[in-house]
């Protein structure tokens, strides 16, 4: 199922208002729009304290989404980050109090109840998705399939949600992640779509456990052959920050020497771990 830019009735979150009259629209697209008008909800929240935390942890991902969908559509990081601040300025001489700006947070909580409520969704980028399930059926709760029957993704763990990998191959024995390195490459073309960085401009991130697969079909049955690697919480910091428009590799090596590489598109992995921290 692909979900819209916005789950349930945050597509309608600021139809209609004019909350950004001020900001200079000349050049700005409508998903440039729709992230300026999150990151204004942001900027109001952040001053007035209008959301508790889970209506805010739920506004800071469809702000991700928005910003993801931008810039694989072609917008970049600086012109991102300047309507960002515009967006930010016209909220600085909104009232706390303003009926508008209260009606909109009333919105954003209503939605969140009904996101909430959701226990499933797709996040789909520009060649992957990453599925979210928290059904509760095993400890995975987003993922992308990577080829081999490999996935990738987040599970529970004792630090709330982590990135692990998990394939069929019993006799695997260890896995690398390779992630862009932005301080010795540049943001990735749009016009090569999953192709990773050069290793030379990556930083590599080393499992740091490995035990049984855990993936299964149904609650009852019993998890699949295989074996899941846990990544550490550097490393799930890492893809939190990483570009949306990011490919990143996975290394996995057996014990036998015998390397498979796979690839891994980030998307939307900032709303796919919001969506599936809410347990």
């Amino acid at each position: 199922m692909k979900f819209p830019l916005i789950h349930l009735g945050l597509a309608l979150l600021f139809s209609g208002l004019l909350l950004f009259s001020s900001l200079a629209y000349g050049q700005v697209t409508g998903l440039e729009r729709s992230y300026a008008q999150r990151a204004a909800m942001r900027a109001i929240d952040l001053r007035c304290g209008l959301l508790q935390e889970g209506p805010r942890r739920a506004l800071n991902g469809f702000a991700a989404q928005a910003r993801g969908a931008a810039l694989r559509a072609g917008s970049s990081t600086q012109k991102l980050d300047q309507i960002e601040g515009q967006a930010q300025q016209a909220m600085a001489g909104k009232a706390c109090n303003d009926p508008t700006i209260l009606a909109e947070a009333k919105r954003v909580i209503a939605a969140h109840k009904g996101w909430r409520s959701q226990l499933t969704a797709v996040y789909s980028g520009m060649q992957r998705s990453w599925q979210v399930d928290r059904s509760g059926k095993d400890i995975w709760r987003a993922y992308q399939d990577i080829g081999g029957l490999t996935r990738a993704g987040l599970v529970t763990s004792s630090s709330g949600l982590s990135f692990a990998v998990e394939t069929p191959d019993v006799q695997a024995a260890g896995a690398r992640l390779f992630l862009r390195d932005a301080n010795k490459v540049g943001p990735p073309s749009l016009n090569r779509p999953l192709t990773p960085p050069p290793r030379s401009g990556t930083k590599v991130y080393v499992a740091a456990q490995r035990q049984a697969a855990a993936s299964r079909s149904r609650l009852e049955q019993n998890p699949r052959a295989g074996t899941l690697f846990l990544f550490s919480d550097a490393t799930t910091r890492a893809l939190l920050y990483a570009d949306p428009r990011d490919t990143f590799e996975i290394e996995l090596t057996s014990r036998s020497g015998q390397v498979t590489r796979s690839l891994v598109e980030v998307g939307d992995f900032v709303a796919a771990y919001t969506f599936a921290a809410e347990f």
